[in-house]
């Protein structure tokens, strides 16, 4: 019989699905969806966490373990209930659960609420597993505001064990693509708010873009809301297309199209659009942000500041490549994140952990 898992997420995001499905073939896997939806009002709080203390209190005492996706409040009640029993609890961090831009309002420490919950599940959960070690420790950048980030800057003295774990992928399902490609720099993300936008760095991009007229810069996921709202406050210049969220069906064949894909965010873990990116052989342009300078290494171009001037720069270098970088960039992406490594790593860290409570 399989030992029980319990599995607690907040978004069934692509990475999340996938720790499902891997989950399952080595589980009596019971998941666990702490619907961010329903918790927008103090009322829709309390009955979400009603709901899951209910949950906890019927799956627990048959569980061997505990996984939780991002470090928050959907995450202090397992903590705290799990070690009652004796149940170890492994939480994956992700980048918002790592850090905090006060500018941008952007990251679980800058939460007056949320950042004392946050470290009760640092300083309380048996096993960290950041998908980049930066996650863990970073340091300043003109990129962040020149502040410390990563967990050991928000959490003094933690001493919870870690374990690198990154996200993997599947190269058959990211193919190299053509060679000879237009001169087009995209990036994708989902844009609902002017605050992820910053977060992105996509206001840098549209300044970088008025540069650059001969090339075409396109931004996919911006909801039709924010491309009205773009277009009042940034006034993007001809060559910018904004467009609106696609299915991730048809990612592939839009990177394939793409000779420089475009990664200048302020706020990121270990970015999976950068990594699916690369595999199908866009050039990469990234801030030095968390994982974005480790995925893209001497494949591509890091932009030091956060500047209209520096990223022009780099989007010019890249967009000279020839198509031996293309390969470059697959070839990385092949050998650093294979899907392979990230199933058998998880695996191995959650095994140990329980064996190590067994013991």
């Amino acid at each position: 019989m399989k030992p029980r898992l319990l599995f607690i997420y907040l978004h069934p995001s692509p990475f999340v699905l996938d720790d499902l499905a891997v989950l399952e073939a080595h589980y009596e896997v019971r998941p666990f969806h702490f619907d961010v939806r329903r918790v927008r009002t103090p009322g829709g709080m309390l009955r979400m966490l009603r709901a899951q203390r209910a949950w906890l209190r019927r799956e627990l005492p048959e569980a061997a373990l505990v996984l939780g996706w991002f470090v928050d409040y959907h995450m202090v009640l397992p903590v705290r209930m799990a070690r009652r029993r004796k149940i170890p609890v492994a939480v994956v961090l992700g980048g918002f659960d790592s850090r905090c831009l006060p500018e941008l309002n952007d990251g679980v420490f800058c939460s007056r609420w949320r950042a004392p919950l946050a470290r009760y599940v640092y300083r309380n959960a048996s096993l960290l597993l950041p998908v980049a070690a930066s996650l863990m420790e970073m340091p300043a950048t003109p990129w962040t505001g020149n502040r410390l980030q990563g967990v050991r800057a928000w959490v003094p003295g933690l001493r919870t064990p870690f374990q690198v774990v990154p996200t993997g992928y599947d190269p058959e399902q990211w193919p190299p693509g053509p060679a000879e490609r237009p001169p087009v720099v995209r990036t994708v993300a989902f844009v609902g708010s002017e605050r992820v936008l910053r977060c992105k760095g996509i206001d840098l991009l549209l300044a970088a873009a008025t540069h650059l007229p001969e090339v075409q810069f396109e931004v996919v996921g911006v909801t039709a809301e924010m491309q009205r709202i773009i277009r009042e406050r940034y006034a993007p210049s001809p060559n910018v297309r904004l467009r609106e969220p696609v299915p991730r069906a048809e990612l592939p064949a839009i990177y394939g199209e793409t000779s420089v894909y475009a990664q200048l965010s302020r706020a990121e873990g270990l970015p999976n659009a950068l990594c699916e990116a690369m595999l199908c052989g866009c050039i990469p342009v990234g801030s030095p942000v968390f994982g974005i300078p480790e995925a893209i290494g001497d494949a591509g171009f890091i932009v030091e500041r956060p500047e209209v001037g520096a990223v022009v720069d780099a989007l010019r270098r890249a967009l000279q490549c020839d198509a031996r970088w293309r390969t470059r960039a697959r070839t990385r992406i092949l050998q650093l994140y294979p899907k392979d490594r990230r199933i058998h790593e998880l695996i191995a860290a959650l095994e140990s952990l329980r064996q190590s409570q067994n013991g």
